[in-house]
């Protein structure tokens, strides 16, 4: 058994990029830690919230999405949302942005000093689509697993390629600064029943649904499986005492197989995926 810690920068990212690998792990056996850095307070919604912040309510409602991806253990480092980049929010001090490695790697050590990180995910270089709490996931990521003697940093990612590939994307070429060139890629999650437990946490994230998206329209979700249907990752082993083997004691890293597929297994698209998969 692996113990699994995501790191993610606001609720509904959980479910967004690493829901199926959630729901895999927990159903192969392994402990699945989701750390957020912030409840993604500088966020907007359209939704009447009842007196609540808006943080209260992201907070709510990722323990429930959390709860139906498997995930076993919820926290948070109580960092502010940075909001968007060059916004007045990126100044507050308390953004995680902002916040010291140390600081960060400090947080997570003392809230997980009775468990063993076997793998910690976070995002890309580009944070995949430039988000400054994206970015410093990246960053934080990296910077803890060493402290926290994991053996892997996965980094949570999307092929630029495959999606700027798809005719009704809207993508077109696909800016540099968006996820990773498919090259980078090193393996992959993905599943038709995966994306369907991935489909029914999104919709607890109802204060970030957008108006125009109808989880109940056969062709909107058709569209999303098809853009979104693959995890992708880029896995960094990390450097333990001699050379790059794991830092759990053992003389080599544990297997990513089989709960991560290697990229040249993949067959060049996400698995068909029909609406009645969620019923």
């Amino acid at each position: 058994m692996l113990t699994l810690l995501f790191l993610h920068a606001h609720p509904d990212d959980e479910s967004i990029l690493t829901g199926e690998t959630m729901v895999k792990a927990h159903r192969q056996g392994h402990r699945v830690l989701a750390a957020f850095a912030t409840r993604g307070d500088a966020g907007e919604t359209a939704q009447d919230l009842g007196g609540q912040t808006l943080g209260e309510r992201r907070e709510q409602e990722v323990r429930l999405a959390c709860e139906a991806l498997g995930v076993d253990r919820v926290l948070f480092l109580e960092y502010d949302d940075s909001g968007m980049a060059d916004t007045e929010t990126t100044k507050n001090p308390k953004a995680f942005c902002n916040a010291n490695l140390e600081e960060v790697t400090a947080r997570l050590a003392i809230a997980l000093v009775n468990e063993r990180v076997d793998i910690v995910v976070g995002y890309d270089r580009n944070g995949t689509y430039g988000h400054p709490d994206h970015i410093q996931i990246h960053h934080a990521a990296h910077h803890a697993a060493p402290a926290l003697r994991a053996s892997w940093v996965l980094d949570a990612t999307y092929s630029r390629e495959f999606l700027a590939s798809l005719d009704d994307s809207g993508y077109g070429e696909v800016d540099e600064n968006f996820a990773s060139p498919h090259d980078e890629l090193t393996h992959f999650v993905e599943g038709a029943d995966l994306f369907a437990a991935k489909l029914e946490a999104l919709k607890f994230h109802t204060s970030q649904t957008p108006d125009d998206w109808n989880p109940d329209d056969p062709e909107q979700v058709v569209g999303f499986a098809k853009q979104f249907g693959t995890e992708w990752y880029i896995a960094t082993p990390v450097p333990g005492d001699t050379g790059d083997t794991g830092n759990n004691g053992d003389n080599e890293p544990p297997p990513l197989e089989p709960l991560f597929t290697p990229k040249d297994e993949w067959s060049g698209a996400p698995p068909p995926f029909t609406p009645t998969q969620t019923k």
